[in-house]
């Protein structure tokens, strides 16, 4: 198979199917009889992650992103913490991104310091700013699309950094996903995924990925056993079944994205609008190389009527749901500072650009001329 939609449908099916049964069916079962003379570590049990229903989508996702090896975990917050916490120990340090997702920002902010880790921020955008890394520094932590400014790094020069000072290269590619860009191609030992998002893509599951380099893979796995974020049957059948469709969404997705930055871009309303696929973004050039100009399903826009007009608008919508998440089929429209980032300091919620008059959008498969017009029956057209 070389086409990537092709992948996703038929990658990592069982063969032969499984009683016949087109689609993979759902293992409901918490544990599975012993093979005799095996040790406890072969047996299959949930929360070793190892069931058919955890091979066969493990499977699928190697293949989609193009890894040696695939996990899959219960959050995306799963998928990262465990990540960390296997590549991580006391005395150590992680160079992260200076633009993280809220949970991720708190996480490093808060108990991997009390655990001894120490976190050294870097502009994953500006080269010339890295230096050299602290003593003791294990891994490289990074986003793809940043959550909810839209930016993009210099993934090819944080790779050869990482390498050149024995750093793990870690990376959540979740807005970008494998439809946009895959990590690996660019040097990444590890990717994330909060699969909650566009790899399931019908807000009914939690679920998260953890794909890359098959040693690193088996050492998160035995953390995440331990840990107990292994994910349960069901939600495997659920973000199995969602993967398959992951492209025919996503392009979907970019496509009303733009239209709405288009929309939204020199708007009397806004100060500024991120979105990666404008020319006016900082950071279009970079979208134009590493994910063909596409820029997600994700914008976000700071209004300039401030916080309290930010609330109105992301409240009065009819078609957009207000609510957190993204990469959904529905369209959600929410203030990242009361959602994504409520849990970051204000102080340094402006410091990163998310003040409390930003307004975040994250595009469904809606047609795009419907939510431009839902957006002008509460903000009034252009001109």
């Amino acid at each position: 198979m070389d086409g990537f939609q092709s992948k996703l449908v038929h990658g990592g099916e069982p063969r032969p199917r499984i009683g016949g049964a087109v689609v993979p069916p759902i293992f409901q079962s918490a544990t599975f009889e012993q093979v005799p003379g095996k040790g406890y570590h072969d047996g299959r049990y949930i929360r070793l992650s190892n069931t058919p229903a955890h091979d066969h989508l493990h499977a699928k996702l190697s293949i989609v992103c193009g890894t040696e090896s695939a996990l899959v975990a219960s959050s995306g917050m799963a998928a990262i913490t465990s990540t960390l916490l296997t590549l991580l120990g006391s005395g150590d340090t992680v160079v992260a991104q200076d633009l993280l997702y809220g949970g991720t920002d708190s996480f490093l902010s808060g108990e991997v310091q009390r655990w001894g880790i120490g976190v050294k921020r870097i502009d994953v955008c500006d080269p010339n700013s890295w230096g050299t890394p602290p003593d003791g520094s294990r891994v490289l932590y990074c986003e793809a699309i940043t959550n909810p400014t839209c930016r993009i790094g210099d993934f090819k020069a944080a790779t050869d950094w990482a390498r050149e000072h024995g750093l793990i290269s870690v990376i959540d590619a979740t807005f970008a996903t494998p439809v946009l860009f895959r990590p690996v191609e660019y040097g990444f030992d590890l990717e994330v995924h909060s699969a909650t998002k566009a790899l399931n893509g019908h807000g009914d599951v939690a679920a998260g990925v953890i794909a890359g380099r098959k040693d690193l893979i088996e050492q998160v796995k035995h953390c995440l056993d331990h840990l107990g974020g292994h994910l349960d049957a069901n939600a495997c059948f659920l973000l199995h079944r969602g993967i398959r469709t992951l492209q025919l969404r996503v392009d979907r997705q970019c496509e009303n994205a733009l239209q709405v930055a288009r929309f939204l871009d020199g708007h009397p309303g806004v100060k500024v609008t991120h979105y990666p696929g404008l020319e006016s973004h900082p950071d279009h050039q970079r979208c134009q190389q590493l994910f063909g100009g596409r820029g997600g399903g994700v914008l976000s826009f700071d209004v300039a009527g401030g916080a309290e007009e930010a609330e109105r608008i992301a409240t009065s919508t009819k078609l957009m749901a207000t609510a957190p998440s993204l990469g959904g089929i529905e369209t959600l429209i929410i203030r990242p500072a009361s959602s994504s980032h409520a849990a970051v300091d204000p102080d340094v919620r402006v410091q990163m650009g998310v003040p409390d008059s930003l307004v975040r959008i994250a595009c469904g498969v809606e047609d795009g001329f419907d939510l431009v017009a839902d957006l002008v029956q509460v903000m009034g057209d252009r001109e």
